[in-house]
C-alpha cells in the first residue's frame, strides 16, 4: 500500500522544525531567507454523508496585513495572475505531475546529449525533510511540498525562497516533521504527491493545487495564501482524527473543468479506506466519491484496501479518468484492488474496469500475495487524427508488467513482463511515453517482504534485486532496449532524445540515450532520489531525499556549465 521504502544511508543533521496544529487560521506564507550558495529556509460514485471540513479564505486586506504583522513576506512571480487574466504555462514548462493531463512525462527542452554532458549543479535549495514529489515548473518559478510540512515556492533562476506555506499536522503519519529519527518503515512523509497549476481567471487566481497527508490544500500561486483546504479521511463518514488516521494523498490531483481529481489511500490502516474523489474547484467540496474498498455486492469495507495511489489520467475527448487500484493485504481481491478502472468524469460513475489476466477466474483470497499493485500512473497519447481522442493507454503493475490498454474499454491490447516485481519491485514509478516509445524502470524487487507472505519468490534471494531494470517498449510491446542497475521508485522522464531517472540505491541521476539506452551522464546528488525528474527549459530540477531525513534534502537545478536555469 503506498510506494516502499527502504534504509539508504544519508547524511545526519537535517533542519530541525517546529510544527504547531492548525485548526482554522491558515497558517500563511512564511519570508524568505536563504544564504549564500546554498539556499537554506529559515525555516466514490455516489457516497455517504459527509461533514464539512472545508476551511476557505480569501483574505482581505485586514488578513493579509495581519499575516505580514506575523513577519511574512511573499514576493510576487515574473507572470501572475493579473486583470483577470491568468498565467498559462509555458511551452517548455513543467505545470504537473508528468507534465502534463496525460502522464507523458514528455518534456520540451533545448538539452541535448552534447549539453547534458556538463549538466552542473545550478543551485540546491535545502530543505528540513525530503522532498520525493515531483518538483513542478510555471514560469519563473517551482513548486514543491517536502516532508518538512511546507510547501515552496522557489525562484526557477536563482533558486531563492519566494514563499513556504505550512501545512497542517496529521500526527498519524511518520515520519513527523522536524524528528531527525529514521524512520526506514515509512512509505512517505506528509507531502508525497506533486502539485498541479490551474491558471486564474477574473474571479480567482492562479492556484497550486496540493496534497498534505489526507488534506487537500488550493493555494495562490503568487503569494502562498490559503484558498480552500478539504480533509479526505480514511473514514469520510466520520470526523477527522489526525492523530490516528495515517490516510493520505499519494496521488498528484488534476483539473478536469470544474473537478479536482485524486486518489485516497488509507495505506492499509484498519477500520478505514482508499477511494477517488472529485471535488470542486472552487470550494475544495467532494462533487462525488467513487468507493473502492468494497465487496462484490458494492459494501463498503473499511478494512484498509481499496487504496488509490496512483495518479489520475484524464481522457477530455472521453471524458474518461483512469487510474490503477493498489492491493489487499497483498493480494488483488475483487472487484478493484490490483486493477486498472475508468470513471465517467461527470458524475463518478464506472466505464471500465481491467483485470490483469493473472487474476481472471482465481477465487477471491487464492491469488499469491505477491503485493502486485498499480500505483504507477496510466500514460495517454497518440490522439487519433480525426477525433483527437488518445489512441494509446498504457499503464505499469508491481508485477513487472507494462499493459497496454484501449482507452474506450480497457481491453488489453498487449502486455510485456520484464520482471518479477513484488514487495519492492516492478513498475512503482511511472513510464514516459513520449508517441512511439514507452520508458520506465522497475524497482529494486522482493527487498524487505515478509517471510511470512505466501508469494513463493519471497524467501528466494534471486529475486530480491531483480534486473533489467531500465526498459523501453515499441508501439507494439517488443522491448526496444534495456538496462541493468537502474532501479528506481520514481518516475521516469523523455526529453531531448534522453531519459531521466533518479537512482533508489545510490544517489544520482541517470541520464540515457532514449534511442539506445547508453549512458549520457549520471548525476550524483547528496541523497537518494525517491521523485520524478522534471525537465524544463535548460534545466533538470530534482528533488532528493529519504526516509532519514538527512542534510541532503532539496531540490537541485542542474544546468549545462552550472547557467542560471531558463525556459
Amino acid at each position: 500500500m503506498g510506494f516502499t521504502t527502504f534504509t539508504v544511508p544519508v547524511r545526519a543533521g537535517p533542519i530541525r522544525l517546529r510544527s504547531v496544529a492548525d485548526g482554522h487560521v491558515p497558517p500563511g506564507p512564511v519570508g524568505r531567507v536563504w544564504s549564500g550558495q546554498r539556499r537554506t529556509p529559515v525555516r466514490s460514485a455516489g457516497g455517504g454523508g459527509m461533514h464539512n471540513r472545508t476551511r476557505w479564505t480569501r483574505l482581505a486586506p485586514a488578513g493579509a496585513a495581519a499575516l505580514l504583522t506575523l513577519g511574512a513576506t511573499a514576493l510576487p512571480p515574473s507572470a501572475s495572475a493579473a486583470g483577470g487574466r491568468g498565467t498559462v504555462p509555458g511551452p517548455s514548462d513543467w505545470p504537473a505531475f508528468g507534465h502534463d493531463i496525460h502522464h507523458s512525462f514528455t518534456g520540451v527542452t533545448s538539452l541535448t546529449p552534447g549539453t547534458a554532458a556538463s549538466l552542473t549543479p545550478a543551485w540546491f535549495f535545502q530543505t528540513g525533510g525530503a522532498v520525493t514529489a515531483n518538483p513542478i515548473v510555471v514560469r519563473s518559478t517551482v513548486y514543491f511540498g517536502s516532508w518538512d510540512g511546507y510547501f515552496y515556492a522557489v525562484d526557477r533562476s536563482a533558486g531563492s525562497l519566494r514563499w513556504k506555506y505550512r501545512l497542517k499536522d496529521q500526527p498519524a503519519v511518520s515520519p513527523q516533521p522536524g524528528n531527525p529519527q529514521p524512520d526506514p518503515t515509512t512509505d512517505g512523509g506528509l507531502v508525497t504527491a506533486s502539485a498541479w497549476f490551474q491558471p486564474g481567471t477574473s474571479r480567482r487566481p492562479d492556484l497550486v493545487i496540493l496534497a498534505g497527508g489526507y488534506t487537500l490544500y488550493a493555494l495562490d500561486a503568487g503569494t502562498g495564501q490559503l484558498y480552500w483546504s478539504h480533509d479526505y479521511t480514511g473514514r469520510p463518514d466520520l470526523p477527522p482524527d489526525p492523530a490516528h488516521d495515517g490516510t493520505r494523498i499519494f496521488s498528484s490531483p488534476v483539473v478536469a473543468g470544474n473537478k479536482v481529481l485524486v486518489g485516497v489511500s488509507s495505506d492499509g490502516g484498519a477500520g478505514r479506506r482508499g477511494y477517488f474523489v472529485a471535488a470542486d474547484l472552487t470550494t475544495g467540496m467532494p462533487v462525488w466519491e467513487f468507493q473502492t474498498d468494497v465487496d462484490t455486492t458494492g459494501a463498503v469495507q473499511n478494512d484498509g484496501c481499496g487504496g488509490v495511489w496512483s495518479s489520475p489520467s484524464v481522457d477530455e475527448v472521453r471524458h474518461l479518468v483512469s487510474f490503477g487500484v493498489a492491493d489487499c493485504n497483498l493480494r488483488g481481491t475483487p472487484p478493484y484492488n490490483q486493477r486498472v478502472l475508468a470513471l465517467h468524469v461527470s458524475d463518478g460513475s464506472l466505464a471500465w474496469v481491467f483485470t490483469p489476466p493473472r487474476l481472471r477466474g482465481v477465487p477471491a483470497g487464492k491469488d499469491p500475495a505477491c503485493d502486485f499493485d498499480f500505483g504507477a500512473t496510466a500514460n495517454l497519447g497518440s490522439p487519433d487524427a480525426r477525433t483527437g481522442a488518445p489512441t494509446f493507454l498504457g499503464i505499469g503493475g508491481k508485477d513487472g508488467t507494462y499493459y497496454r490498454l484501449d482507452p474506450a474499454t480497457g481491453a488489453l491490447r498487449w502486455a510485456t513482463n520484464v520482471v518479477f516485481g513484488g514487495f519492492s519491485g516492478g513498475f512503482i514509478g511511472t513510464t514516459a511515453y513520449d508517441g512511439s516509445r514507452v520508458y520506465g524502470a522497475t524497482a529494486l524487487g522482493m527487498v524487505g517482504a515478509s517471510p511470512d507472505s505466501s508469494c513463493p519468490q519471497t524467501s528466494d534471494p534471486r529475486y530480491e534485486l531483480q534486473d533489467p531494470s531500465l526498459h523501453a517498449f515499441d508501439a507494439g510491446g517488443g522491448v526496444a532496449w534495456q538496462q541493468d542497475h537502474s532501479q528506481s521508485v520514481g518516475a521516469t522522464t523523455v526529453a531531448g532524445g534522453m531519459t531521466f531517472v533518479g537512482l533508489a540505491a545510490t544517489p544520482q541521476v541517470q541520464v540515457r540515450s532514449a534511442a539506445s539506452g547508453d549512458l549520457v551522464r549520471s548525476l550524483p546528488l547528496a541523497a537518494p532520489c525517491f521523485c520524478a525528474i522534471s525537465v524544463s527549459g535548460n534545466a533538470v530540477f530534482v528533488g532528493t531525499g529519504a526516509p532519514q531525513q538527512g542534510s541532503g534534502d532539496g531540490v537541485y537545478a542542474f544546468t549545462p556549465l552550472a547557467a542560471p536555469p531558463s525556459p
